[in-house]
């Protein structure tokens, strides 16, 4: 089981609630994935499930990994209420084994440390024929300049960590996966709130690595302005037109790739950290 800090982060917020915004992204990626009854499938970084399920209900053979417990709890509590057979494992991006005809990871392996490690762990798990759908939150897009506004307020990242959004350009990934055959989408999911304010209050409220930090940055007084500016970059990214104080509608832009390996490339790869 695994016990690393940044693991424990992810249960210390309301999760749950961020992830069923999720889920056209993890429906979207299941119908890229093209699967259906007989098809073997992994899903890497589950989070609570949503692309696991989302495969099941086609009737697909579903095995979902992640590092955090208390999601994968989560998950197999949903899939057995919705009786369907999912294996749940306690797995990091980078020690996968087995092999499926469909691998999936929705915004699941971005956050593995070592992305080389990963994608390298990603395509020994395609079985012949098979293929690799990920999908990533883009550099350029909200999520990352949400993070960017909470970034100040946080501790500072490991030395040489990289931003997981680097697996939502499509240059990177193309690099990360070199001799594949890869197609992409830009695609998007839409995130609605009353004000710029109650927004911020989700974000911050859903976001473990934030929430971890909640005590000492209380005791800073510098709590209210994390909300200041993450009100700010919703208020900035309001699609609304004209904006207003309310509603607020932000478009979270991520890179949808469907990644075929060749014989040529299951056989070796590079470094990219």
């Amino acid at each position: 089981m695994s016990t690393s800090p940044t693991t424990s982060t992810w249960a210390a917020g309301d999760y749950p609630a961020m992830a069923r915004l999720l889920v056209p992204a993890a429906e979207r990626a299941v119908a890229a994935a093209g699967t259906g009854s007989g098809t073997t499938v992994l899903d890497v970084g589950c989070g609570t499930g949503n692309a696991a399920l989302a495969a099941a209900l086609t009737g697909a053979d579903v095995t979902a990994v992640d590092p955090t417990p208390e999601l994968l709890a989560i998950a197999a509590r949903r899939a057995r209420a919705s009786n369907l057979p999912i294996t749940f494992r306690d797995t990091d991006a980078d020690r996968l084994t087995g092999t499926y005809d469909r691998v999936l990871t929705v915004f699941g392996a971005m956050y593995a440390p070592d992305a080389a490690r990963a994608a390298a762990a990603l395509t020994r798990c395609v079985a012949p024929g098979g293929l690799l759908v990920s999908a990533a939150w883009t550099p350029n897009g909200f999520m990352a300049a949400a993070q960017r506004a909470t970034g100040p307020y946080l501790p500072a990242p490991p030395a040489g960590a990289r931003p997981p959004t680097r697996w939502g350009d499509e240059g990177f990934l193309r690099g990360l996966f070199p001799g594949h055959r890869i197609t992409v989408t830009t695609e998007h999911v839409t995130f609605t709130f009353p004000s710029p304010r109650a927004a911020a209050d989700f974000w911050v409220r859903t976001a473990g690595h934030v929430q971890v930090e909640a005590g000492r940055l209380r005791a800073a007084g510098t709590w209210q302005a994390l909300h200041d500016d993450l009100a700010a970059v919703f208020t900035a990214w309001n699609r609304n037109s004209p904006p207003g104080p309310a509603p607020v509608r932000v478009e979270a832009s991520y890179l949808l790739a469907v990644i075929r390996p060749t014989d040529a490339s299951t056989r070796g790869g590079r470094d990219h950290d």
